[in-house]
Protein backbone atom coordinates (compact mmCIF):
# COMPACT_ATOMS: atom_id res chain seq x y z
CA UNK A 1 0.00 0.00 0.00
CA UNK A 2 1.66 3.24 -1.08
CA UNK A 3 1.87 6.41 0.98
CA UNK A 4 -0.77 8.35 -0.96
CA UNK A 5 -3.36 5.56 -0.76
CA UNK A 6 -2.80 5.46 3.01
CA UNK A 7 -3.61 9.17 3.03
CA UNK A 8 -7.20 8.61 1.89
CA UNK A 9 -8.09 5.60 4.04
CA UNK A 10 -8.66 7.60 7.26
CA UNK A 11 -10.58 10.25 5.34
CA UNK A 12 -12.83 7.64 3.77
CA UNK A 13 -13.49 5.98 7.11
CA UNK A 14 -14.42 9.26 8.73
CA UNK A 15 -16.77 10.20 5.93
CA UNK A 16 -18.38 6.80 5.89
CA UNK A 17 -18.97 6.59 9.63
CA UNK A 18 -19.97 10.14 10.40
CA UNK A 19 -20.50 12.56 7.54
CA UNK A 20 -22.91 10.53 5.45
CA UNK A 21 -26.13 10.98 7.46
CA UNK A 22 -27.85 14.29 6.75
CA UNK A 23 -30.08 16.25 9.06
CA UNK A 24 -33.04 14.86 7.12
CA UNK A 25 -31.87 11.30 7.76
CA UNK A 26 -31.40 10.56 4.07
CA UNK A 27 -28.30 9.09 2.52
CA UNK A 28 -27.21 8.36 -1.05
CA UNK A 29 -27.28 4.72 -2.09
CA UNK A 30 -23.81 3.20 -2.13
CA UNK A 31 -22.37 2.24 -5.49
CA UNK A 32 -20.27 -0.80 -6.15
CA UNK A 33 -16.51 -0.57 -6.40
CA UNK A 34 -16.76 -1.89 -9.95
CA UNK A 35 -19.13 0.90 -10.89
CA UNK A 36 -16.73 3.46 -9.44
CA UNK A 37 -13.83 2.20 -11.57
CA UNK A 38 -15.07 3.37 -14.96
CA UNK A 39 -13.30 3.78 -18.27
CA UNK A 40 -12.11 7.37 -18.04
CA UNK A 41 -9.42 9.19 -19.94
CA UNK A 42 -7.84 12.63 -19.53
CA UNK A 43 -10.07 15.65 -19.97
CA UNK A 44 -9.75 17.52 -23.25
CA UNK A 45 -9.20 20.68 -21.25
CA UNK A 46 -9.05 21.70 -17.60
CA UNK A 47 -12.36 22.66 -16.06
CA UNK A 48 -11.60 25.64 -13.85
CA UNK A 49 -13.90 26.76 -11.09
CA UNK A 50 -11.56 29.71 -10.49
CA UNK A 51 -8.83 30.97 -12.77
CA UNK A 52 -7.66 34.59 -12.89
CA UNK A 53 -9.21 36.42 -15.82
CA UNK A 54 -12.15 34.08 -16.40
CA UNK A 55 -15.27 35.99 -17.40
CA UNK A 56 -17.38 36.14 -14.22
CA UNK A 57 -14.59 34.34 -12.36
CA UNK A 58 -16.29 32.80 -9.29
CA UNK A 59 -13.30 33.87 -7.17
CA UNK A 60 -13.74 37.43 -8.43
CA UNK A 61 -10.18 38.02 -9.70
CA UNK A 62 -9.01 39.51 -12.98
CA UNK A 63 -5.94 38.17 -14.81
CA UNK A 64 -3.60 39.95 -12.36
CA UNK A 65 -5.47 38.80 -9.28
CA UNK A 66 -7.15 42.14 -8.61
CA UNK A 67 -10.93 42.44 -8.03
CA UNK A 68 -12.98 42.24 -11.22
CA UNK A 69 -15.62 44.46 -9.64
CA UNK A 70 -15.28 48.17 -8.96
CA UNK A 71 -13.68 48.96 -5.63
CA UNK A 72 -11.17 47.09 -3.49
CA UNK A 73 -13.53 44.50 -1.97
CA UNK A 74 -13.43 41.11 -3.66
CA UNK A 75 -16.86 40.02 -4.93
CA UNK A 76 -17.25 36.29 -5.55
CA UNK A 77 -19.92 34.64 -7.69
CA UNK A 78 -21.80 31.36 -7.30
CA UNK A 79 -22.14 29.30 -10.52
CA UNK A 80 -25.95 29.37 -10.14
CA UNK A 81 -25.97 33.11 -9.45
CA UNK A 82 -25.60 35.33 -6.43
CA UNK A 83 -22.58 37.19 -5.07
CA UNK A 84 -20.74 36.92 -1.78
CA UNK A 85 -18.17 39.07 -0.01
CA UNK A 86 -15.38 37.62 2.12
CA UNK A 87 -15.79 40.15 4.94
CA UNK A 88 -15.94 39.11 8.57
CA UNK A 89 -17.65 40.18 11.77
CA UNK A 90 -14.97 40.23 14.47
CA UNK A 91 -15.94 39.28 18.01
CA UNK A 92 -13.66 39.80 20.99
CA UNK A 93 -14.27 39.44 24.71
CA UNK A 94 -16.46 42.22 26.05
CA UNK A 95 -17.02 43.85 22.64
CA UNK A 96 -19.83 43.74 20.10
CA UNK A 97 -19.18 42.52 16.59
CA UNK A 98 -17.28 44.79 14.21
CA UNK A 99 -17.22 44.38 10.44
CA UNK A 100 -13.83 43.79 8.80
CA UNK A 101 -13.92 44.19 5.00
CA UNK A 102 -11.83 41.91 2.81
CA UNK A 103 -9.99 44.11 0.33
CA UNK A 104 -7.31 43.54 -2.30
CA UNK A 105 -5.32 46.68 -3.10
CA UNK A 106 -2.09 45.23 -4.54
CA UNK A 107 -1.40 42.57 -7.14
CA UNK A 108 -0.96 39.19 -5.41
CA UNK A 109 2.74 38.22 -5.61
CA UNK A 110 2.21 34.43 -5.77
CA UNK A 111 -0.39 31.87 -6.85
CA UNK A 112 -2.56 29.38 -4.95
CA UNK A 113 -3.51 25.96 -6.35
CA UNK A 114 -6.35 24.42 -4.32
CA UNK A 115 -7.82 20.89 -4.32
CA UNK A 116 -11.14 20.85 -2.46
CA UNK A 117 -12.31 17.98 -0.19
CA UNK A 118 -14.99 15.34 -0.79
CA UNK A 119 -18.21 17.21 -1.47
CA UNK A 120 -19.75 15.32 -4.40
CA UNK A 121 -22.52 12.95 -3.34
CA UNK A 122 -22.85 11.60 -6.87
CA UNK A 123 -20.31 11.20 -9.68
CA UNK A 124 -19.60 14.43 -11.56
CA UNK A 125 -20.34 13.95 -14.44
CA UNK A 126 -22.95 11.25 -13.72
CA UNK A 127 -21.60 9.01 -16.50
CA UNK A 128 -17.85 8.92 -16.04
CA UNK A 129 -16.67 7.47 -19.31
CA UNK A 130 -14.07 8.80 -21.70
CA UNK A 131 -13.21 12.44 -21.20
CA UNK A 132 -16.64 13.72 -20.20
CA UNK A 133 -15.90 16.87 -18.16
CA UNK A 134 -17.16 17.60 -14.65
CA UNK A 135 -19.43 20.60 -14.11
CA UNK A 136 -18.70 23.41 -11.64
CA UNK A 137 -21.42 23.39 -8.99
CA UNK A 138 -22.43 25.53 -6.04
CA UNK A 139 -21.06 22.95 -3.61
CA UNK A 140 -17.55 23.35 -5.07
CA UNK A 141 -17.75 27.11 -4.75
CA UNK A 142 -19.19 26.99 -1.22
CA UNK A 143 -16.32 24.87 0.10
CA UNK A 144 -13.78 27.03 -1.78
CA UNK A 145 -15.19 30.15 -0.13
CA UNK A 146 -15.21 28.47 3.25
CA UNK A 147 -11.65 27.09 3.15
CA UNK A 148 -9.40 28.93 0.72
CA UNK A 149 -10.94 32.10 -0.70
CA UNK A 150 -9.37 34.37 1.93
CA UNK A 151 -5.95 33.47 0.49
CA UNK A 152 -7.00 35.64 -2.48
CA UNK A 153 -5.42 38.70 -0.87
CA UNK A 154 -2.09 36.92 -1.25
CA UNK A 155 -2.60 34.68 -4.29
CA UNK A 156 -4.07 34.47 -7.72
CA UNK A 157 -6.51 31.57 -7.14
CA UNK A 158 -6.45 28.45 -9.35
CA UNK A 159 -9.18 25.94 -8.45
CA UNK A 160 -9.77 23.01 -10.83
CA UNK A 161 -13.00 21.01 -10.84
CA UNK A 162 -12.03 17.34 -10.79
CA UNK A 163 -13.73 13.96 -11.08
CA UNK A 164 -13.32 13.14 -7.41
CA UNK A 165 -14.35 9.90 -5.74
CA UNK A 166 -17.88 10.69 -4.52
CA UNK A 167 -19.00 9.79 -1.04
CA UNK A 168 -20.90 6.58 -1.99
CA UNK A 169 -17.84 5.23 -3.81
CA UNK A 170 -15.72 5.87 -0.73
CA UNK A 171 -18.28 3.87 1.25
CA UNK A 172 -18.21 1.05 -1.29
CA UNK A 173 -14.44 0.82 -1.12
CA UNK A 174 -14.60 0.40 2.64
CA UNK A 175 -17.39 -2.19 2.46
CA UNK A 176 -15.61 -4.42 -0.05
CA UNK A 177 -12.15 -3.73 1.35
CA UNK A 178 -10.70 -2.52 -1.94
CA UNK A 179 -10.02 1.08 -0.93
CA UNK A 180 -10.91 4.07 -3.05
CA UNK A 181 -9.66 4.32 -6.63
CA UNK A 182 -8.10 7.78 -6.88
CA UNK A 183 -6.72 7.26 -10.39
CA UNK A 184 -9.11 9.61 -12.17
CA UNK A 185 -9.14 12.25 -9.42
CA UNK A 186 -5.34 12.29 -9.31
CA UNK A 187 -5.12 12.43 -13.10
CA UNK A 188 -7.41 15.47 -13.25
CA UNK A 189 -5.50 17.36 -10.54
CA UNK A 190 -2.14 16.48 -12.11
CA UNK A 191 -3.30 17.58 -15.56
CA UNK A 192 -4.73 20.81 -14.14
CA UNK A 193 -1.36 21.47 -12.52
CA UNK A 194 0.41 20.81 -15.81
CA UNK A 195 -1.96 23.27 -17.51
CA UNK A 196 -1.28 25.88 -14.84
CA UNK A 197 2.48 25.29 -14.85
CA UNK A 198 2.68 25.53 -18.65
CA UNK A 199 0.36 28.45 -19.28
CA UNK A 200 -0.01 30.49 -16.09
CA UNK A 201 2.96 30.13 -13.76
CA UNK A 202 5.23 32.62 -15.56
CA UNK A 203 4.72 36.20 -14.48
CA UNK A 204 3.33 38.19 -17.44
CA UNK A 205 5.50 41.21 -16.57
CA UNK A 206 8.84 39.63 -15.69
CA UNK A 207 8.63 36.27 -17.42
CA UNK A 208 9.92 34.65 -14.23
CA UNK A 209 8.32 31.64 -12.57
CA UNK A 210 5.88 32.59 -9.80
CA UNK A 211 5.82 31.15 -6.33
CA UNK A 212 3.02 28.69 -5.53
CA UNK A 213 1.02 27.89 -2.41
CA UNK A 214 -0.61 24.44 -2.70
CA UNK A 215 -3.76 23.91 -0.63
CA UNK A 216 -5.72 20.72 -0.02
CA UNK A 217 -8.13 19.14 2.42
CA UNK A 218 -9.34 15.57 2.96
CA UNK A 219 -9.56 13.90 -0.49
CA UNK A 220 -8.04 17.11 -1.83
CA UNK A 221 -5.01 16.51 0.39
CA UNK A 222 -4.65 12.97 -0.97
CA UNK A 223 -4.70 14.05 -4.62
CA UNK A 224 -2.57 17.16 -3.97
CA UNK A 225 0.01 14.97 -2.22
CA UNK A 226 -0.01 12.58 -5.18
CA UNK A 227 0.49 15.54 -7.53
CA UNK A 228 3.38 16.82 -5.43
CA UNK A 229 5.06 13.41 -5.37
CA UNK A 230 4.97 13.28 -9.18
CA UNK A 231 5.53 16.88 -10.18
CA UNK A 232 7.26 18.66 -7.30
CA UNK A 233 9.07 16.43 -4.82
CA UNK A 234 11.56 14.91 -7.27
CA UNK A 235 12.11 18.09 -9.32
CA UNK A 236 14.43 20.66 -7.68
CA UNK A 237 13.48 23.39 -10.15
CA UNK A 238 9.80 23.04 -9.27
CA UNK A 239 10.50 22.70 -5.54
CA UNK A 240 12.20 26.10 -5.65
CA UNK A 241 8.84 27.67 -6.59
CA UNK A 242 6.97 26.08 -3.68
CA UNK A 243 6.23 28.69 -1.05
CA UNK A 244 4.33 26.28 1.21
CA UNK A 245 1.82 23.44 0.96
CA UNK A 246 -1.04 23.42 3.48
CA UNK A 247 -2.38 19.85 3.31
CA UNK A 248 -4.95 19.43 6.06
CA UNK A 249 -7.21 16.61 7.21
CA UNK A 250 -5.06 13.76 5.90
CA UNK A 251 -2.02 11.83 7.07
CA UNK A 252 1.31 13.24 5.85
CA UNK A 253 3.85 10.73 7.18
CA UNK A 254 7.56 11.19 7.94
CA UNK A 255 10.20 8.99 9.58
CA UNK A 256 10.51 9.27 13.36
CA UNK A 257 12.88 12.13 14.16
CA UNK A 258 13.01 13.48 10.58
CA UNK A 259 10.95 15.90 8.52
CA UNK A 260 11.08 14.10 5.14
CA UNK A 261 11.91 10.68 3.73
CA UNK A 262 15.40 11.56 2.59
CA UNK A 263 15.18 9.93 -0.82
CA UNK A 264 14.62 6.26 -0.08
CA UNK A 265 11.72 5.80 2.33
CA UNK A 266 8.58 4.57 0.51
CA UNK A 267 6.47 4.91 3.67
CA UNK A 268 7.06 8.67 3.77
CA UNK A 269 4.66 10.88 1.87
CA UNK A 270 7.52 13.01 0.50
CA UNK A 271 11.21 12.33 0.12
CA UNK A 272 12.52 15.90 -0.17
CA UNK A 273 9.74 18.32 0.82
CA UNK A 274 9.99 18.66 4.62
CA UNK A 275 7.47 19.50 7.28
CA UNK A 276 7.68 23.20 8.18
CA UNK A 277 9.80 23.69 11.31
CA UNK A 278 11.34 26.79 12.91
CA UNK A 279 13.59 25.67 15.75
CA UNK A 280 15.05 28.21 18.13
CA UNK A 281 13.79 31.32 16.37
CA UNK A 282 15.20 30.28 12.98
CA UNK A 283 14.17 32.24 9.86
CA UNK A 284 10.72 31.62 8.40
CA UNK A 285 10.83 28.32 6.47
CA UNK A 286 9.59 27.99 2.89
CA UNK A 287 9.21 25.10 0.45
CA UNK A 288 7.69 22.95 3.20
CA UNK A 289 4.41 21.39 4.38
CA UNK A 290 1.93 22.48 7.03
CA UNK A 291 -0.42 19.66 8.00
CA UNK A 292 -2.67 18.71 10.90
CA UNK A 293 -5.97 17.14 11.89
CA UNK A 294 -8.03 18.87 14.60
CA UNK A 295 -9.56 17.25 17.68
CA UNK A 296 -10.30 18.09 21.29
CA UNK A 297 -9.68 14.77 23.01
CA UNK A 298 -9.70 13.79 26.69
CA UNK A 299 -6.29 13.17 28.21
CA UNK A 300 -5.07 9.68 27.35
CA UNK A 301 -7.17 9.37 24.18
CA UNK A 302 -5.91 9.08 20.60
CA UNK A 303 -7.64 10.07 17.37
CA UNK A 304 -9.74 7.25 16.00
CA UNK A 305 -8.58 7.60 12.40
CA UNK A 306 -7.02 10.76 10.98
CA UNK A 307 -3.68 11.65 12.59
CA UNK A 308 -2.95 8.01 13.40
CA UNK A 309 -0.43 5.67 11.76
CA UNK A 310 0.61 2.05 12.26
CA UNK A 311 3.69 2.37 10.01
CA UNK A 312 6.67 1.29 12.14
CA UNK A 313 9.14 4.09 12.78
CA UNK A 314 6.91 6.80 11.33
CA UNK A 315 4.77 9.66 12.59
CA UNK A 316 2.03 11.81 11.16
CA UNK A 317 3.01 15.44 10.63
CA UNK A 318 1.43 18.05 12.89
CA UNK A 319 2.45 21.66 12.29
CA UNK A 320 0.54 24.30 14.24
CA UNK A 321 0.43 27.34 11.92
CA UNK A 322 -0.13 29.73 14.82
CA UNK A 323 2.94 28.48 16.69
CA UNK A 324 5.08 28.51 13.54
CA UNK A 325 3.97 32.06 12.75
CA UNK A 326 4.90 33.26 16.25
CA UNK A 327 8.21 31.41 16.35
CA UNK A 328 7.03 29.32 19.30
CA UNK A 329 8.07 25.75 20.02
CA UNK A 330 6.39 23.12 17.86
CA UNK A 331 4.32 21.83 20.78
CA UNK A 332 3.44 25.20 22.28
CA UNK A 333 -0.16 26.01 23.15
CA UNK A 334 -1.08 29.26 21.39
CA UNK A 335 -4.27 31.15 20.44
CA UNK A 336 -5.91 30.21 17.13
CA UNK A 337 -7.56 32.78 14.85
CA UNK A 338 -10.96 31.18 14.15
CA UNK A 339 -12.98 32.15 11.07
CA UNK A 340 -16.39 30.47 11.03
CA UNK A 341 -18.27 30.54 7.71
CA UNK A 342 -21.73 32.05 7.95
CA UNK A 343 -24.98 30.78 6.48
CA UNK A 344 -24.85 33.64 4.02
CA UNK A 345 -21.39 32.69 2.73
CA UNK A 346 -22.29 29.10 1.88
CA UNK A 347 -25.79 29.79 0.54
CA UNK A 348 -27.81 28.52 3.50
CA UNK A 349 -31.54 29.06 3.85
CA UNK A 350 -34.26 28.53 6.45
CA UNK A 351 -35.05 25.15 4.86
CA UNK A 352 -31.41 24.08 4.36
CA UNK A 353 -29.28 26.15 6.78
CA UNK A 354 -25.95 24.76 5.55
CA UNK A 355 -26.90 25.00 1.89
CA UNK A 356 -24.99 22.81 -0.55
CA UNK A 357 -22.65 21.72 2.29
CA UNK A 358 -25.46 20.10 4.30
CA UNK A 359 -23.70 16.71 4.41
CA UNK A 360 -20.10 17.76 5.24
CA UNK A 361 -21.43 20.27 7.80
CA UNK A 362 -24.04 17.97 9.27
CA UNK A 363 -24.76 19.07 12.84
CA UNK A 364 -23.11 22.49 12.56
CA UNK A 365 -25.18 25.58 13.34
CA UNK A 366 -23.42 28.33 11.44
CA UNK A 367 -23.68 31.99 12.43
CA UNK A 368 -26.53 33.89 10.76
CA UNK A 369 -24.77 37.17 9.96
CA UNK A 370 -24.68 39.59 7.00
CA UNK A 371 -20.92 39.04 6.58
CA UNK A 372 -19.14 36.04 5.10
CA UNK A 373 -17.37 34.98 8.29
CA UNK A 374 -17.56 35.29 12.06
CA UNK A 375 -14.05 35.87 13.39
CA UNK A 376 -13.18 34.88 16.96
CA UNK A 377 -9.45 35.54 17.45
CA UNK A 378 -9.52 34.80 21.19
CA UNK A 379 -11.87 31.82 21.35
CA UNK A 380 -9.59 28.83 20.75
CA UNK A 381 -6.14 27.54 21.54
CA UNK A 382 -4.20 24.84 19.75
CA UNK A 383 -1.17 22.63 20.44
CA UNK A 384 0.33 19.76 18.49
CA UNK A 385 0.04 16.62 20.60
CA UNK A 386 1.69 13.21 20.28
CA UNK A 387 0.65 9.92 21.89
CA UNK A 388 0.89 6.17 21.38
CA UNK A 389 -1.28 3.30 22.54
CA UNK A 390 0.94 0.31 21.83
CA UNK A 391 -0.50 -0.32 18.37
CA UNK A 392 -0.39 3.10 16.75
CA UNK A 393 1.31 6.48 16.88
CA UNK A 394 -0.81 9.62 16.66
CA UNK A 395 -0.18 13.34 16.16
CA UNK A 396 -2.93 15.95 16.00
CA UNK A 397 -3.77 19.59 16.71
CA UNK A 398 -5.45 19.54 20.14
CA UNK A 399 -7.99 22.38 20.25
CA UNK A 400 -9.08 23.98 23.51
CA UNK A 401 -11.05 27.01 24.60
CA UNK A 402 -14.64 27.85 23.68
CA UNK A 403 -15.89 24.76 21.85
CA UNK A 404 -19.51 25.97 21.81
CA UNK A 405 -19.02 27.02 18.18
CA UNK A 406 -19.07 23.33 17.17
CA UNK A 407 -21.52 20.45 17.62
CA UNK A 408 -21.13 19.00 21.12
CA UNK A 409 -20.22 15.57 19.76
CA UNK A 410 -17.70 16.79 17.17
CA UNK A 411 -14.44 17.75 18.92
CA UNK A 412 -13.80 14.34 20.52
CA UNK A 413 -15.74 12.28 17.98
CA UNK A 414 -14.47 10.12 15.12
CA UNK A 415 -14.22 13.13 12.84
CA UNK A 416 -12.98 15.57 15.42
CA UNK A 417 -13.27 19.00 13.83
CA UNK A 418 -12.45 17.62 10.37
CA UNK A 419 -15.03 19.78 8.62
CA UNK A 420 -13.44 22.89 10.18
CA UNK A 421 -9.74 22.00 9.80
CA UNK A 422 -9.08 25.10 7.70
CA UNK A 423 -11.34 27.38 9.70
CA UNK A 424 -10.13 26.81 13.27
CA UNK A 425 -6.86 28.55 12.36
CA UNK A 426 -7.73 30.28 9.09
CA UNK A 427 -6.40 33.65 10.18
CA UNK A 428 -3.11 32.01 11.17
CA UNK A 429 -2.88 29.98 7.95
CA UNK A 430 -3.33 33.08 5.78
CA UNK A 431 -0.93 35.17 7.88
CA UNK A 432 1.64 32.36 7.84
CA UNK A 433 1.40 32.00 4.06
CA UNK A 434 1.88 35.78 3.76
CA UNK A 435 4.99 35.64 5.99
CA UNK A 436 6.36 32.68 4.04
CA UNK A 437 5.71 34.52 0.78
CA UNK A 438 7.72 37.50 2.02
CA UNK A 439 10.55 35.17 3.05
CA UNK A 440 10.40 33.35 -0.31
CA UNK A 441 10.54 36.64 -2.23
CA UNK A 442 13.39 37.97 -0.08
CA UNK A 443 15.49 34.89 -0.76
CA UNK A 444 15.07 35.33 -4.51
CA UNK A 445 16.30 38.91 -4.52
CA UNK A 446 19.93 39.44 -5.62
Amino acid sequence: MDAVRRLLIPVAAVLALVLLPTSAGASPAPVSAAAAAQDTRPLDRTVWLCRPGLVHNPCGQDAEGMPQSAGPELVTHYPSGGTRLLDATRFTAGASGRREPFTVTEKPPVDCFYAYPTVDLLPNPPLQTGGRPPVPRDVHHAVTLMQSARFAGLCRMFVPVYRQVPLPALLAGIVVGSGADLTTATMDIRDAWDDYWTHDNRDPETGERRGVVILGHSQGTAVAAALMRERVDEHPGVRRQLVVAALLGGNIEVPEGRDAGGGGDPASTFQHIPACRRPGGAPMPTGCVVSYATYSLPRGSLPAVIGRTVSPGHRVVCVNPAALLRGEAAGARVPLDLYLPTRRLIGGSALLPNGPLAVPLNGYQLPDLPTGFARHPDALTGECTHATDGTASADWLQVGGDLSHFPASAPAGLTGLHAMDFNVAQGDLVALAAAQTRAWLDRRRP
